[in-house]
């Protein structure tokens, strides 16, 4: 838990930091206004070990492992030394000033060919941010700050508007757990913030990140529910029994599953034209089943 003393704001703590390394979208590192990492194979093997040592920091990996990552064709002699002729570019790319010799402040081997990477607080990436800001979102929703919480869990939405690594498709295997992680925290925010401007009567917010969450799951309840609920607030019968029934199809047929009672009863008030139910009560009804369904 983050103590209160610490707190800074998150764009403080991106824009003071010496390195920066952006992983959702293609992949950036910065060491001030410096990109680091011009193409070269020798350059985007360095980069790739890079990656994995930014998504698992402090962990320690095998230098089997880091071949097998980076060098899974090659001949084993072959594999071992390029790995060593990576690494030794990795440190340099980081630590230009590095002396022959001398050891990197973040690249640590150990005595067992064990590799890990201490990013201390002269580092700043957005995955670590994005899991700080959750934890604190979190924190704020359990204390039942709600205007809190929604900022930060605006926070991760926001950095979360591209694919972890997008670049990377001919590494997605072994990025798959990280990009699957990194999706449940994402739909989990938006679940949150659906959920509470919608109990707290703010239709617009809710709406925003309801549509959002239709395009990263369609078949979303909750999604759909709040989008129809503001159709018939504002008279928009036709829209509304249409989103129902197109989304009733697709569930139906495409999962084979049955909608919730709280979907039929919002299409039986569409079927009966009542659109005066409020915003937040049909939220707080939902809570409880959205969250069984997530």
């Amino acid at each position: 838990m983050l103590e209160p003393l610490a707190w800074v704001h998150p764009r403080e703590r991106e824009h003071t930091a010496v390195y920066r390394a952006y992983m959702f979208g293609p992949f950036r590192v910065f060491r001030g206004d410096e990109a680091l990492g011009q193409r070269s194979q020798r350059r985007e093997k360095a980069q790739l070990l890079l990656k994995c040592f930014l998504l698992n920091p402090g962990q320690p990996r095998s230098i089997d492992e880091l071949i097998e990552l980076a060098f899974p064709a090659a001949a084993p002699d072959k594999a071992t030394s390029s790995f060593h002729v990576a690494m030794h570019c990795l440190r340099r790319m980081l630590e230009p000033d590095l002396r022959p010799g001398e050891e990197s402040s973040y690249v640590r081997r150990s005595t067992n060919n064990f590799y890990r990477f201490e990013a201390d607080d002269q580092w700043w990436t957005d995955t670590a941010e994005v899991d700080r800001l959750f934890d604190q979102g979190r924190i704020s929703d359990n204390h039942g700050d709600a205007q809190r919480a929604c900022f930060y869990y605006g926070q991760v939405v926001g950095h979360m508007n591209r694919r972890l690594l997008e670049d990377d498709d001919a590494q997605q295997q072994w990025l798959t757990p990280y990009r699957r992680r990194y999706q449940s925290l994402q739909r989990e925010a938006l679940l949150r913030l659906v959920q509470i401007h919608g109990e707290r009567g703010q239709v617009d917010e809710s709406l925003e990140y309801a549509h959002q969450m239709l395009v990263d799951d369609p078949y979303n309840e909750l999604a759909i529910i709040t989008i129809v609920e503001a159709d018939l607030a504002h008279g928009r019968l036709a829209h509304a029994r249409h989103r129902l029934a197109t989304f009733l199809d697709a569930l139906t047929h495409d999962l084979g599953i049955a909608p919730s009672p709280d979907f039929l009863r919002l299409k039986a008030r569409a079927r009966q034209d009542l659109t005066h139910s409020p915003c937040g009560e049909v939220h707080r009804e939902l809570a409880a089943t959205s969250s069984r369904a997530g």
